[in-house]
């Protein structure tokens, strides 16, 4: 086994002017050790340290941006310094924004042989999102800040509020945890294929070390590449592009004549004419964008009835597929990237051999995961993948083939009503729906690519990013629409819940909120820039609440402006042991708000 397992316990430091606390609490046992110093020119003792090399030794430490911050001060306390020296090394890193490895240079930091330590940081799937963000997302028990200045000095009372708090971050880091567990067993399983330590890292981060590993097994030594800011990238479509409409055929000659600049991240950028470019096909609108094309329906309501469908097609792995079928490959990689990248693609998708058709979960999830990574790092600059180049040539490639698409099927008289990134939903007679697909199995034939295909019994769209389509009575959506999850802030979950169940049965939103008794469901959580107050009560940074029948705004302290939607509500900082529903619950207000967001999708509510 590459990385050893070894017991779990989470972990979370403090760090004060004049005290130092390094908190573990076991994830299997639920054991709290506290290992402390106070004073401005007291370190941890001999013992303290003694005990806190041997937990960073027998166990693995769990951490949320650790790598960056948490382990470097623990293992630079060991050295016997100062809560003082503490402190202003503390400062520093934030300040700086040191990684982990120049904090460990500049420190002098010595590591702990064999110790094992996973970031949870990086394989949560949110951008820049702080731990107490996903605490209110997650329905963490208690949402606190840190109850003093973090440059304070502390008294004695004012520590042992301060260790509470620690306690308090240590169980959202298990809430973590447990969110990604499966996610993080991906990750053990990858590290022992692979040899290497991917346990930290997000899912683009383990796509690129995998193949430079690979890479590395065929000699290849993969080197950053280094562009001028002046580098401009160049599109060619495929020869099998073509459209019928002069805009089309215009637009693409204008793709392909103009020179794509580079943002600062190194992505290439849509020119302001093409961000502009409105196309018309059929009664839809699309726009051209490098995260995909996007119709631009509104309130958009399409129902199957008893002589027309709705159906939708989507492409399958349509990113990866292009780049193996067309051999798109980095210019500084060439064939060996191709090589390695088909080697994943076949080993996953052949229909014969397949981890996935043989049902291999793991050896699917993790090629899957490498697949897709992959991707994430062409438009970074910083990333020995970086290929500006590839990432314009497969996003807008992509865009054009589902138009070519949607203009035949509009051209035959199908209706297109929809399309995002790698999909399109369309409307047709019951009785053509074999003329469509044969249209759609001409397109895959000519572009390689194959499409799924599923049938709706309605669809109700605010936009392309936010709907819900009925099947088979079930509810898949998208955006606001989908089930609370880490990705996204809770914001009145039963709204979303009660309005699907209405368009699934008719169930009234009535029957749905009395017949809830769960808090969180009704729950609005947003992060506030400065902290949040309510009737002169702190609150945080990270602020929830409900709408009560005794409520008022939540207001920003800096300015005393109040926060988005929170007429009317009241803070549930702390969660109720058994998420009971609050008696002065506003059930009325959800309802509101269940016929507002209902009526976004283009239906009025029938009671």
């Amino acid at each position: 086994m590459f990385i050893k397992r070894k017991p779990l316990v989470v972990c979370d430091i403090e760090v004060a002017p004049n005290a130092y606390l390094v908190g573990f609490k076991s994830i299997e046992k639920g054991k709290v050790i506290q290992i402390e110093a106070y004073g401005e020119n007291v370190g941890l003792d001999k013992e303290s340290r003694k005990k806190l090399r041997s937990i960073l030794s027998k166990y693995t430490i769990i951490t949320f941006n650790g790598e960056r911050y948490d382990v470097p001060v623990m293992l630079k306390s060991l050295q016997g310094i100062t809560c003082k020296q503490i402190f202003k090394m503390s400062e520093e890193m934030i300040k700086e924004g040191y990684p982990a490895w120049q904090s460990i240079r500049n420190f002098a930091i010595e590591g702990i042989p064999g110790m094992t330590h996973i970031d949870l940081s990086q394989p949560a799937p949110g951008v820049m999102v702080s731990l107490k963000l996903y605490g209110a997302r997650l329905h963490s028990k208690k949402l606190q800040d840190l109850p003093y200045e973090y440059d304070m000095p502390l008294n004695k009372q004012q520590y042992e509020v301060w260790k509470k708090y620690n306690i308090n971050d240590l169980d959202t880091t298990i809430d973590l945890y447990n969110e990604i567990a499966k996610a993080i067993e991906l990750r053990y399983n990858m590290s022992d294929n692979y040899k290497l330590d991917l346990m930290s890292k997000g899912d683009a981060q383990i796509a690129e070390a995998v193949v430079i590993y690979e890479l590395g097994k065929k000699n290849i030594r993969v080197k950053k590449v280094s562009l001028p800011s002046s580098y401009k990238v160049i599109y060619k479509a495929p020869d099998f592009v073509k459209f019928m409409s002069d805009q089309l055929n215009e637009i693409l000659e204008r793709i392909q004549e103009e020179p794509f600049e580079l943002d600062g991240k190194g992505s290439p950028k849509i020119p302001d004419w093409l961000k502009k470019e409105t196309i018309q096909l059929g009664e839809t609108t699309y726009n051209i964008g490098l995260g995909g094309l996007h119709s631009q329906e509104k309130k958009l309501v399409v129902l199957s009835d008893d002589t027309h469908v709705m159906r939708n097609a989507d492409v399958a792995s349509y990113y990866p597929s292009m780049i193996i079928e067309y051999d798109y490959t980095p210019k500084h990689l060439g064939k060996h990237f191709l090589e390695v990248y088909k080697g994943f693609y076949w080993s996953r998708n052949h229909p014969v051999t397949g981890s996935k058709v043989r049902g291999d979960k793991v050896s699917s999830d993790s090629t899957k995961l490498t697949l897709n990574g992959v991707f994430g790092k062409l438009g970074s600059k910083w990333s020995k993948l970086y290929s500006p180049d590839l990432m314009l040539q497969v996003t807008i490639t992509g865009q054009l083939m589902l138009l070519m698409l949607i203009e035949e099927l509009e051209s035959k008289g199908f209706k297109v009503v929809s399309s995002n990134t790698d999909g399109i939903e369309y409307f047709c007679d019951k009785d053509r729906q074999d003329e469509a697909e044969a249209i759609i199995y001409d397109w895959e034939l000519v572009t390689g690519m194959v499409m799924e295909h599923g049938v709706y019994e309605g669809l109700y769209a605010r936009d392309v990013n936010n709907y819900v389509a009925i099947y088979d009575g079930y509810a898949k959506a998208k955006g606001a629409y989908t089930d609370s999850n880490i990705r996204k802030n809770v914001e009145y979950p039963i709204v979303y819940d009660a309005i699907k169940k209405y368009l699934i049965d008719g169930t009234s939103f009535t029957d749905t909120i009395d017949t809830c008794d769960t808090i969180t469901k009704f729950i609005v959580c947003k992060k506030v820039t400065g902290g949040a107050e309510w009737r002169s009560e702190y609150l945080g940074k990270v602020v929830r609440w409900y709408y009560s029948t005794d409520g008022d705004p939540i207001t920003y302290v800096k300015n005393g402006n109040k926060v988005g939607k929170s007429d009317g509500s009241k803070p549930i900082m702390d969660l109720p042991y058994n998420n009971e529903v609050p008696k002065d619950l506003d059930k009325d207000k959800y309802i509101e708000l269940c016929i507002k967001h209902l009526k976004d999708l283009g239906v009025e509510y029938a009671q």
